[in-house]
């Protein structure tokens, strides 16, 4: 476990910050990649690639901060309001990014009449890159760790702010791994003839990604808000997938009664 991979009486750099700007970065370059290969217009996205990342970013602390109200405002006073701001805390959710994120596209695609799901389609897979190498960052930062196993893969960090001392699931790797593996088989078959509908290709890939995280909840060790006993962000998690499957499945209803019309 390595939180700081340098420090010295001028600067520190946190391996988490580090490897969020590198994810930044190489998902950007990811994404530029993708649209160019998809026919996108790349002065769009330079044009609104920053609004999208703010937006997200913001969308990101505002699920943090209600999915873990309770430590943000453990008191009512103009200290703990200012933790709000304070954004080097760590404290970001996931899925707050994704769905403030993928509204603002919605937004600038729908006003500069571009494409909507064209873009999700090459958004998606580099967002899966920038997710595995931030990854990374919060191994050696122990963040989002697992719970206790006898796995022989089973990691040990020695570290007061993680509770067990016992070899954990190193569920940061498992998130790599994942997240890889499913950006390499989105690139490799959007040729497909079934991902050839723009959107298809994002929409399976969020209920894909959605279940993972769902399924990861049940290996998670660290304390998080919980509702009736069930981690928020399993609750999310479960919802992003139900509503991606269900959507989903209604386009493809739906692709399939104008293809019965087109027939007639």
């Amino acid at each position: 476990m390595y939180p700081i991979l340098f420090e010295s009486a001028y600067f520190t750099i946190h391996s988490l910050w580090l490897f969020v700007a590198l994810a930044l970065i190489v998902g950007t370059f990811s994404f530029i990649a993708l649209g160019l290969k998809n026919g996108l217009k790349l002065q769009f996205l330079s044009e609104n690639a920053f609004k999208i990342l703010v937006f997200a970013m913001i969308g990101s602390r505002l699920i943090a901060i209600i999915s873990n109200w309770s430590n943000f405002f453990y008191e009512y006073s103009s200290t703990t309001f200012l933790q709000i701001f304070k954004i080097w805390d760590k404290g970001f959710s996931l899925w707050g990014g994704v769905v403030i994120g993928i509204v603002t596209l919605y937004y600038v695609c729908k006003k500069n009449e571009q494409d909507f799901y064209k873009w999700l389609d090459s958004l998606f897979p580099a967002f899966l890159i920038g997710i595995a190498v931030s990854a990374i960052g919060l191994f050696l930062d122990g963040s989002i760790y697992g719970n206790e196993t006898s796995l022989p893969w089973g990691f040990n960090f020695e570290s007061p702010a993680i509770k067990y001392t016992v070899p954990i699931h190193p569920t940061q790797i498992y998130i790599l791994l994942f997240s890889v593996t499913l950006a390499v088989t989105l690139i490799l078959v959007r040729h497909n003839k079934f991902f050839e509908k723009s959107g298809n290709l994002a929409i399976f890939g969020t209920s894909a990604f959605a279940l993972f995280f769902f399924l990861q909840e049940f290996l998670r060790g660290d304390d998080v808000t919980e509702i009736f006993g069930i981690r928020v962000s399993m609750i999310i998690a479960a919802l992003a997938f139900i509503s991606s499957l269900i959507f989903g499945l209604l386009r493809l209803k739906s692709e399939g009664q104008n293809q019965k019309h087109v027939t007639k």
